[in-house]
């Protein structure tokens, strides 16, 4: 009996573990790779759509440079808003930074105007599940036609493919992050979809 209980309490710190790495380190770790595969130029204009992971709207807005600007569309938190304009303030990025409240079935966003949309955590949350869909064409709505869309979350990011070649897109790629993108294991594991056209 002492035996199996020392197996569950390994497994549940084990689990506990994994899934601090994914909160704390791996989040950070899956975009730094991301970065530096995508060399953004410092004259970007990006998107965020959704700022589940505080740390990216920051983070960006420091690699950019005026004209370059990080917009971040906050989808139904006012405390996010609240905070991020703190961080902004905070970090001096405000000639490079702005907030704005949406939606990602009706962004509020100018049309063709971004070389990088970005989403972490955020796909997964719009329901029912067909309104996915609409979400992936609002996101292609707003780049460029050179644009770059790229896609962190949890599930099966395969499913926007076919719309995505729909779309004109004929380089989409989904690659799975290993470990620092599990939430406690392999069960619920972080991908990442990058789509260029």
């Amino acid at each position: 009996m002492k035996v199996l209980l020392v197996i569950i309490i390994i497994l549940i710190l084990l689990v506990v573990g994994i899934y601090c790495n994914t909160l704390f380190r791996g989040r950070n770790l899956i975009w730094g790779q991301i970065f530096r595969e995508l060399k953004m130029p410092e004259n970007a204009q990006v998107a965020i759509l959704g700022l589940n992971y505080a740390g990216l709207f920051i983070d960006v807005a420091k690699r950019l440079k005026a004209p370059g600007k990080v917009t971040g569309v906050n989808i139904g938190n006012e405390n996010v808003t609240k905070q991020e304009s703190e961080r902004i303030k905070e970090n001096r990025v405000a000639d490079r930074a702005k907030l704005v409240d949406g939606s990602l079935l009706n962004l509020p966003l100018e049309s063709r105007h971004y070389d990088y949309v970005l989403s972490t955590f955020t796909f997964h949350s719009v329901s029912p599940a067909i309104n996915r869909g609409r979400a992936i064409q609002e996101a292609v709505r707003v780049m460029k036609p050179n644009g770059t869309l790229i896609i962190v979350d949890f599930g099966n990011l395969q499913q926007y493919r076919p719309l995505l070649n729909i779309l004109g897109f004929q380089d989409v790629r989904v690659v799975p992050t290993g470990i620092n993108g599990w939430w406690g294991g392999p069960w619920l594991k972080t991908s990442v979809l990058m789509a260029r056209r």
